[in-house]
Protein backbone atom coordinates (compact mmCIF):
# COMPACT_ATOMS: atom_id res chain seq x y z
CA UNK A 1 0.00 0.00 0.00
CA UNK A 2 1.37 3.47 -0.83
CA UNK A 3 0.32 6.85 0.28
CA UNK A 4 -0.94 9.09 -1.95
CA UNK A 5 -1.84 12.64 -2.40
CA UNK A 6 -5.46 12.75 -4.59
CA UNK A 7 -7.92 15.80 -5.18
CA UNK A 8 -11.04 14.57 -5.88
CA UNK A 9 -12.12 17.51 -6.90
CA UNK A 10 -10.66 21.47 -7.90
CA UNK A 11 -10.10 24.59 -5.51
CA UNK A 12 -8.14 25.40 -2.94
CA UNK A 13 -4.97 23.67 -1.42
CA UNK A 14 -7.25 21.83 0.85
CA UNK A 15 -8.84 19.84 -1.77
CA UNK A 16 -5.22 17.74 -1.45
CA UNK A 17 -5.86 14.97 0.66
CA UNK A 18 -3.83 12.09 1.78
CA UNK A 19 -5.28 8.60 0.42
CA UNK A 20 -4.19 5.26 1.03
CA UNK A 21 -3.72 3.00 -2.38
CA UNK A 22 -2.85 -0.31 -3.27
CA UNK A 23 0.37 -0.18 -6.19
CA UNK A 24 1.05 -2.83 -8.55
CA UNK A 25 3.74 -5.05 -9.27
CA UNK A 26 6.04 -4.30 -11.99
CA UNK A 27 5.01 -5.71 -15.12
CA UNK A 28 7.96 -6.43 -17.93
CA UNK A 29 10.12 -3.02 -18.96
CA UNK A 30 8.59 -1.68 -15.80
CA UNK A 31 9.79 -0.29 -12.25
CA UNK A 32 8.46 -0.03 -8.89
CA UNK A 33 10.10 3.00 -7.34
CA UNK A 34 9.81 4.40 -3.77
CA UNK A 35 9.57 7.66 -4.17
CA UNK A 36 11.99 10.01 -1.81
CA UNK A 37 11.34 13.32 -3.19
CA UNK A 38 9.62 15.57 -5.10
CA UNK A 39 8.78 18.94 -6.74
CA UNK A 40 5.99 21.32 -6.27
CA UNK A 41 5.36 23.21 -9.10
CA UNK A 42 3.00 25.86 -10.58
CA UNK A 43 1.67 23.43 -13.30
CA UNK A 44 0.58 21.39 -10.10
CA UNK A 45 -1.80 24.10 -8.72
CA UNK A 46 -3.14 25.13 -12.33
CA UNK A 47 -4.42 21.33 -12.49
CA UNK A 48 -5.44 21.80 -9.06
CA UNK A 49 -7.49 24.73 -9.21
CA UNK A 50 -8.94 22.66 -12.62
CA UNK A 51 -6.93 24.05 -15.38
CA UNK A 52 -5.46 21.88 -17.99
CA UNK A 53 -6.86 18.69 -16.27
CA UNK A 54 -10.24 17.40 -16.79
CA UNK A 55 -13.15 16.45 -14.02
CA UNK A 56 -11.72 12.82 -12.10
CA UNK A 57 -8.90 11.85 -9.30
CA UNK A 58 -5.84 13.94 -9.10
CA UNK A 59 -2.34 13.17 -8.16
CA UNK A 60 0.14 16.34 -8.84
CA UNK A 61 3.81 15.75 -9.39
CA UNK A 62 5.80 16.15 -12.81
CA UNK A 63 9.08 14.79 -11.21
CA UNK A 64 10.34 12.14 -8.09
CA UNK A 65 13.49 10.74 -7.00
CA UNK A 66 13.52 7.17 -5.29
CA UNK A 67 15.29 4.37 -5.08
CA UNK A 68 13.91 1.38 -6.65
CA UNK A 69 11.95 -1.76 -5.06
CA UNK A 70 11.68 -4.08 -7.99
CA UNK A 71 11.37 -4.48 -11.40
CA UNK A 72 14.26 -3.96 -14.18
CA UNK A 73 16.48 -2.34 -11.93
CA UNK A 74 18.71 -3.85 -8.95
CA UNK A 75 16.88 -3.10 -5.83
CA UNK A 76 18.18 0.40 -4.15
CA UNK A 77 19.16 1.77 -7.54
CA UNK A 78 18.52 5.81 -6.54
CA UNK A 79 16.71 7.14 -9.89
CA UNK A 80 14.66 9.99 -11.12
CA UNK A 81 12.04 10.28 -13.51
CA UNK A 82 9.42 12.81 -14.91
CA UNK A 83 5.70 11.62 -14.53
CA UNK A 84 4.08 10.26 -18.31
CA UNK A 85 0.85 11.69 -17.58
CA UNK A 86 1.35 14.63 -14.89
CA UNK A 87 -2.78 14.44 -13.43
CA UNK A 88 -1.39 11.04 -11.70
CA UNK A 89 2.08 12.33 -10.67
CA UNK A 90 4.82 12.36 -7.73
CA UNK A 91 3.17 12.77 -4.35
CA UNK A 92 3.00 9.70 -3.82
CA UNK A 93 5.21 7.29 -1.83
CA UNK A 94 5.39 4.58 -4.24
CA UNK A 95 5.18 4.91 -8.38
CA UNK A 96 5.14 2.22 -10.95
CA UNK A 97 7.47 3.75 -14.16
CA UNK A 98 8.41 2.34 -17.39
CA UNK A 99 12.04 1.55 -17.09
CA UNK A 100 12.91 3.42 -20.07
CA UNK A 101 11.99 6.62 -18.10
CA UNK A 102 13.93 6.05 -15.13
CA UNK A 103 17.35 7.89 -15.05
CA UNK A 104 20.45 7.09 -12.25
CA UNK A 105 21.22 9.92 -9.57
CA UNK A 106 25.14 10.31 -9.45
CA UNK A 107 25.44 9.16 -5.48
CA UNK A 108 27.14 12.90 -4.30
CA UNK A 109 23.45 14.08 -4.82
CA UNK A 110 21.05 14.06 -2.28
CA UNK A 111 17.32 13.30 -2.73
CA UNK A 112 16.06 16.92 -2.50
CA UNK A 113 19.18 18.72 -4.78
CA UNK A 114 17.99 15.76 -7.60
CA UNK A 115 14.39 16.91 -6.98
CA UNK A 116 15.45 20.80 -7.62
CA UNK A 117 17.14 19.79 -10.61
CA UNK A 118 13.75 18.28 -12.33
CA UNK A 119 11.39 20.08 -13.71
CA UNK A 120 12.77 23.79 -12.83
CA UNK A 121 16.39 23.53 -14.26
CA UNK A 122 15.13 21.41 -17.34
CA UNK A 123 12.55 23.88 -17.97
CA UNK A 124 15.35 26.61 -18.17
CA UNK A 125 18.13 24.40 -19.72
CA UNK A 126 16.06 23.83 -22.43
CA UNK A 127 14.80 27.61 -22.68
CA UNK A 128 18.46 28.66 -23.01
CA UNK A 129 20.15 25.71 -25.32
CA UNK A 130 17.03 24.54 -27.35
CA UNK A 131 14.84 27.76 -28.08
CA UNK A 132 16.87 31.05 -28.42
CA UNK A 133 20.82 31.40 -29.97
CA UNK A 134 22.43 33.45 -26.78
CA UNK A 135 26.26 33.22 -26.96
CA UNK A 136 28.75 34.37 -24.18
CA UNK A 137 28.13 38.05 -23.88
CA UNK A 138 24.86 38.33 -24.57
CA UNK A 139 22.61 40.23 -22.51
CA UNK A 140 18.89 38.51 -21.14
CA UNK A 141 16.13 39.52 -19.25
CA UNK A 142 14.58 36.71 -16.84
CA UNK A 143 11.15 37.85 -15.08
CA UNK A 144 10.25 36.04 -11.60
CA UNK A 145 13.87 35.82 -10.97
CA UNK A 146 13.71 34.61 -7.61
CA UNK A 147 11.39 32.16 -8.24
CA UNK A 148 12.37 28.29 -9.28
CA UNK A 149 12.69 28.36 -12.94
CA UNK A 150 14.27 31.97 -12.60
CA UNK A 151 16.71 30.91 -10.33
CA UNK A 152 17.74 27.92 -12.47
CA UNK A 153 18.05 30.41 -15.41
CA UNK A 154 20.04 32.73 -13.36
CA UNK A 155 22.84 30.18 -12.61
CA UNK A 156 22.62 28.86 -16.06
CA UNK A 157 22.99 31.93 -18.05
CA UNK A 158 25.88 32.34 -15.45
CA UNK A 159 27.88 29.52 -16.44
CA UNK A 160 27.16 30.69 -20.18
CA UNK A 161 28.93 33.65 -19.56
CA UNK A 162 25.21 35.58 -19.54
CA UNK A 163 24.87 39.27 -18.70
CA UNK A 164 21.50 38.71 -16.81
CA UNK A 165 18.55 40.84 -15.61
CA UNK A 166 16.31 39.78 -13.00
CA UNK A 167 13.35 40.98 -12.28
CA UNK A 168 12.31 41.02 -8.43
CA UNK A 169 10.89 41.80 -5.29
CA UNK A 170 13.52 44.15 -3.05
CA UNK A 171 13.20 41.63 -0.36
CA UNK A 172 14.76 39.03 -2.97
CA UNK A 173 17.54 40.92 -4.78
CA UNK A 174 19.83 39.01 -2.95
CA UNK A 175 18.86 36.21 -4.31
CA UNK A 176 19.21 37.17 -7.83
CA UNK A 177 22.77 38.62 -7.38
CA UNK A 178 23.91 35.55 -5.44
CA UNK A 179 22.79 34.01 -8.31
CA UNK A 180 25.09 36.44 -10.71
CA UNK A 181 22.08 37.97 -11.96
CA UNK A 182 21.46 42.24 -11.77
CA UNK A 183 18.17 42.69 -9.99
CA UNK A 184 14.74 44.89 -11.45
CA UNK A 185 12.46 45.93 -8.65
CA UNK A 186 9.42 45.26 -10.59
CA UNK A 187 7.13 47.13 -7.88
CA UNK A 188 9.22 50.37 -7.96
CA UNK A 189 11.35 50.34 -11.04
CA UNK A 190 9.88 50.46 -15.19
CA UNK A 191 11.85 47.55 -16.42
CA UNK A 192 11.18 48.95 -19.80
CA UNK A 193 13.44 52.34 -18.16
CA UNK A 194 15.98 50.57 -16.75
CA UNK A 195 16.92 48.76 -19.75
CA UNK A 196 16.89 51.70 -22.11
CA UNK A 197 19.46 53.10 -20.26
CA UNK A 198 21.85 49.92 -19.81
CA UNK A 199 21.18 48.32 -22.72
CA UNK A 200 20.51 50.85 -25.16
CA UNK A 201 20.69 48.08 -28.18
CA UNK A 202 18.04 45.91 -26.55
CA UNK A 203 18.68 42.69 -25.01
CA UNK A 204 19.54 39.06 -26.71
CA UNK A 205 16.41 37.32 -25.03
CA UNK A 206 13.47 38.01 -22.55
CA UNK A 207 12.08 34.81 -20.79
CA UNK A 208 8.83 35.88 -19.86
CA UNK A 209 6.60 33.49 -17.33
CA UNK A 210 3.73 36.06 -16.57
CA UNK A 211 2.28 37.33 -19.73
CA UNK A 212 -0.39 39.30 -20.28
CA UNK A 213 0.84 42.98 -21.36
CA UNK A 214 4.04 42.18 -19.79
CA UNK A 215 4.61 40.60 -23.08
CA UNK A 216 4.25 43.48 -25.24
CA UNK A 217 6.58 45.10 -22.54
CA UNK A 218 9.07 42.33 -22.69
CA UNK A 219 8.84 42.70 -26.66
CA UNK A 220 9.94 46.20 -26.33
CA UNK A 221 12.98 45.75 -24.91
CA UNK A 222 14.71 42.86 -27.24
CA UNK A 223 17.37 43.95 -29.83
CA UNK A 224 15.76 43.84 -33.15
CA UNK A 225 17.34 40.19 -33.59
CA UNK A 226 16.04 39.15 -30.17
CA UNK A 227 13.86 36.31 -28.64
CA UNK A 228 11.08 36.72 -26.71
CA UNK A 229 10.02 33.00 -24.50
CA UNK A 230 6.70 32.64 -23.04
CA UNK A 231 6.47 29.87 -21.14
CA UNK A 232 3.66 30.70 -18.24
CA UNK A 233 1.17 32.67 -17.33
CA UNK A 234 1.82 33.09 -13.75
CA UNK A 235 -0.20 36.64 -13.74
CA UNK A 236 -2.82 35.43 -15.50
CA UNK A 237 -3.88 31.86 -13.68
CA UNK A 238 -7.51 31.62 -12.21
CA UNK A 239 -9.58 30.29 -14.78
CA UNK A 240 -9.61 29.56 -18.83
CA UNK A 241 -10.65 32.69 -20.12
CA UNK A 242 -8.20 34.66 -17.88
CA UNK A 243 -5.47 32.56 -19.33
CA UNK A 244 -6.91 33.38 -23.21
CA UNK A 245 -6.21 37.15 -22.15
CA UNK A 246 -3.03 36.23 -20.48
CA UNK A 247 -1.77 35.11 -23.90
CA UNK A 248 -3.52 37.23 -26.39
CA UNK A 249 -0.62 39.37 -26.78
CA UNK A 250 1.97 36.27 -27.30
CA UNK A 251 -0.91 35.89 -30.48
CA UNK A 252 -0.80 39.34 -31.55
CA UNK A 253 3.44 39.56 -31.40
CA UNK A 254 3.80 35.90 -33.03
CA UNK A 255 1.13 37.47 -36.32
CA UNK A 256 2.99 40.91 -36.50
CA UNK A 257 5.67 40.34 -38.83
CA UNK A 258 7.44 42.99 -37.62
CA UNK A 259 7.70 41.62 -34.00
CA UNK A 260 10.69 39.71 -32.86
CA UNK A 261 11.08 36.41 -32.63
CA UNK A 262 8.30 35.03 -30.09
CA UNK A 263 8.42 31.41 -28.96
CA UNK A 264 5.86 29.61 -26.43
CA UNK A 265 7.47 26.88 -24.06
CA UNK A 266 5.10 23.69 -23.48
CA UNK A 267 5.28 22.55 -19.53
CA UNK A 268 8.18 19.76 -19.54
CA UNK A 269 8.53 19.61 -23.18
CA UNK A 270 10.87 21.88 -25.58
CA UNK A 271 8.50 21.96 -29.31
CA UNK A 272 9.99 18.96 -31.52
CA UNK A 273 11.47 16.85 -28.00
CA UNK A 274 9.60 14.65 -25.35
CA UNK A 275 10.37 12.85 -22.38
CA UNK A 276 13.92 11.37 -23.44
CA UNK A 277 15.04 14.93 -23.76
CA UNK A 278 13.99 15.54 -20.69
CA UNK A 279 15.99 12.54 -19.14
CA UNK A 280 18.78 13.39 -21.37
CA UNK A 281 18.96 16.74 -19.96
CA UNK A 282 17.84 15.97 -16.26
CA UNK A 283 20.72 13.23 -16.74
CA UNK A 284 23.57 16.29 -17.41
CA UNK A 285 21.92 18.36 -14.74
CA UNK A 286 22.64 15.60 -12.17
CA UNK A 287 26.18 15.13 -13.41
CA UNK A 288 26.85 18.96 -13.21
CA UNK A 289 25.09 19.00 -9.94
CA UNK A 290 27.82 15.62 -8.66
CA UNK A 291 30.48 17.94 -9.97
CA UNK A 292 29.56 20.72 -8.00
CA UNK A 293 28.88 23.01 -10.84
CA UNK A 294 25.25 23.75 -9.63
CA UNK A 295 23.28 24.55 -6.88
CA UNK A 296 19.76 24.70 -7.23
CA UNK A 297 18.25 27.55 -4.46
CA UNK A 298 15.73 25.10 -2.51
CA UNK A 299 13.11 27.89 -0.24
CA UNK A 300 11.75 24.80 1.60
CA UNK A 301 11.37 21.02 2.18
CA UNK A 302 7.97 20.10 3.47
CA UNK A 303 6.78 16.88 3.83
CA UNK A 304 4.25 14.97 1.30
CA UNK A 305 1.57 14.90 3.96
CA UNK A 306 1.70 18.70 3.92
CA UNK A 307 1.01 19.30 0.26
CA UNK A 308 -1.47 21.33 0.97
CA UNK A 309 0.67 24.01 2.86
CA UNK A 310 3.47 23.53 -0.13
CA UNK A 311 0.90 24.88 -2.49
CA UNK A 312 -0.03 27.76 -0.19
CA UNK A 313 3.62 29.18 0.17
CA UNK A 314 4.09 28.73 -3.71
CA UNK A 315 0.50 30.65 -4.29
CA UNK A 316 1.58 33.28 -2.00
CA UNK A 317 5.24 33.02 -3.07
CA UNK A 318 6.31 33.03 0.17
CA UNK A 319 10.56 31.47 -0.70
CA UNK A 320 12.38 32.02 -2.94
CA UNK A 321 13.70 29.23 -5.02
CA UNK A 322 11.83 25.27 -5.13
CA UNK A 323 10.11 23.86 -2.68
CA UNK A 324 10.18 19.95 -2.26
CA UNK A 325 8.39 17.26 -0.65
CA UNK A 326 9.85 14.79 0.98
CA UNK A 327 8.92 11.16 1.88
Amino acid sequence: MSRVIVARERGAPEVLQMETQEVEDPKKGQTKVRVRACGVAFGDIMRRRGLLTGPGPLTPGYDMVGEVLSGDLPAGTRVAAMLANPGQGGYAEEIVFETERLLTVPDAVDDVTAAALGLNYITALQLLTRLCDVEEGDAILVHGASGGVGTALLELAKQRGLKTYGTASKANHEVVIERGGIPIDYRTEDFEAVLAEVEPDGVAAVFDSIGGDNLRRSARVLKPSGTLVTFGVTGFSDGWLDIVRGQLPYVCLKLNPMAPKVRMYAITVTPGCGWRACRDDWSALLELSAQGALHPLVGATVPLEDAARAHRMLEEREVAGKIVLTV
